[in-house]
């Protein structure tokens, strides 16, 4: 149901990663990922395209579950199921952040610009809506959700949960969302506590207007640098809350490579916490964070990655040794060698790619014949085809390492975390098998009396949907 929440969002040109409880996504997908508690089976099933149904079992200590419904208004054409579906798509991991400027090949009239939608590819926005809510049994637990587009980049979200144990029997959470290419804000309220809350994210960087300045150094034309912050206070208890975050974001020109850094404060708390991210290749990512408290002098280090395995070494295998031949690439994974023949189910790939001296050649004999004619304008022509030339071999790397990624054929991805001063490792295998989407985990941490390994958390969770 939560791929389901993403997609409605993603039709309705919602952008998750500018909101400021997404800033760390990433690194919480490689260090924190949950692993699955004793035996549990999910099936869904999309009865039309507007509505959808779950059911969950499991046998955590005693044999529970829930059931849950979804409807959208927006037509959720784009759902496939657990055997269509990519890993990329179904298991949370690293994310590529958009850059927010306009390319500079792009031709953006300078009275269009106010007129220009971010991310909209359709004529007119409708308030679309979406209703989820879950039950859950045995017990009396209920949760619903309810999202309700009021503009093209405001939308409503309300989130309630009811439980006897909890206070006044449950809670709701209200949120007034805008969000834009350039910021995004939120206004929070919760009825727990009567807590009041105010995120905001703001995007550093060039305008589409300042992109076309030619002096612009082309090695950041990829890079995406948001700050935020987000205050809190309890009415009740007369508690504040402050906590801030930057992120940058950004692509090598050389390998097309995308790799992300964050650093988050909370000065209240005295915690500093600060994660490097970056994709070695098409099918493997690492991850480091680094937490530092200046009240207790008390610091941890954790460390993770994921490592993908493709189903058969297919088309994408193959371009990737091509490439890496040309010396106009470097992401290769490491099984593909220089000379390896085609094994079964590969097949070649021609692989386009731009060809700068040609193309230069062409545009000198090109400059002469117009220097003949126009010769005062001759340096004007140079810069801006020699601008042209470099702006179309910096977006072929990265826009093929994306689309390798994009369209790589996994069949199973392996995370592994660790932290220093907990002493705990953590495995999750998420996978495929047959039609059905399996993920497996475990958690060990070393005893500080004994210095044994102990086995702390188990599990196995099948998914299923159609």
């Amino acid at each position: 149901m939560e791929h389901l929440q993403k997609c409605f969002l993603k039709s309705t040109n919602w952008n998750e990663d500018n909101i400021f409880s997404n800033i760390t996504a990433t690194s919480q997908a490689l260090l924190d990922f949950p692993i699955p508690n004793g035996f549990k089976i999910d099936t869904s099933s999309k009865t039309t395209d507007f509505s959808a149904s779950s059911f969950t079992l499991s046998n955590f200590h005693q044999i529970n579950g829930s059931i849950a419904y979804l409807y959208s208004s927006k037509p959720l054409t784009n759902i496939m199921g657990t055997k269509e579906i990519s890993l990329q798509d179904a298991i949370a991991g690293f994310r590529m952040i958009e850059p927010l400027m306009v390319l500079r090949n792009q031709k953006v009239q300078e009275s269009n610009l106010k007129k220009r939608r971010w991310h909209n590819t359709e004529k007119s926005n409708k308030k679309h809506s979406l209703l989820y809510g879950r039950m859950y049994f045995p017990g009396s637990t209920l949760e619903a959700m309810i999202i309700k587009r009021i503009t093209e980049n405001t939308q409503l979200l309300i989130k309630c949960v009811n439980n006897p144990h909890l206070d006044k029997n449950g809670t709701m959470i209200v949120y007034l969302q805008n969000n834009t290419a350039k910021y995004s804000r939120e206004l929070i309220y919760s009825t727990n506590e009567s807590l009041i809350g105010l995120r905001c994210l703001y995007n550093l960087g060039n305008s589409i207007a300042k992109n076309k300045n030619p002096n612009l150094i082309p090695k950041f034309d990829n890079s995406v640098v948001s700050v935020g912050t987000e205050l809190w206070f309890a009415a009740r208890t007369m508690s504040p809350g402050l906590s801030s975050a930057l992120r940058y974001s950004t692509r090598s020109t050389a390998t097309g490579k995308p790799l992300t850094m964050t650093l988050a404060v909370n000065p209240i708390l005295g915690h500093i916490s600060s994660t490097y991210t970056v994709k070695t290749s098409v099918a493997s990512t690492f991850c480091s964070k680094y937490d530092f408290n200046f009240f207790s002098y008390a610091s941890n280090l954790s460390l993770g990655f994921e490592l993908y395995s493709y189903a058969r070494k297919n088309a994408a295998g193959n371009a990737i040794s091509s490439l890496s031949r040309s010396n106009h690439y470097a992401f290769a994974p490491q099984h593909i060698k220089k000379g390896k023949s085609l094994e079964e189910g590969q097949h070649p790939v021609q692989v386009k790619l731009y060809k700068p001296y040609s193309s230069i050649n062409n545009d000198a004999r090109e400059t002469n014949v117009y220097n003949d004619r126009f010769p005062s304008k001759v340096p004007a022509v140079i810069e801006k085809r020699s601008e042209d030339l470099n702006l179309r071999t910096n977006e072929t790397v990265t826009t093929a390492f994306q689309n390798l990624v994009n369209e790589s054929d996994f069949s199973s991805v392996l995370k592994v975390s660790t932290s220093l001063r907990d002493k705990t490792v953590k495995l999750l295998w998420e996978g495929r098998v047959q039609d059905f989407l399996v993920s497996t985990g475990v958690r060990i941490s070393l005893n500080s009396l004994t210095n044994t390994p102990e086995l702390n958390k188990f599990g196995i969770t099948f998914s299923y949907a159609f």
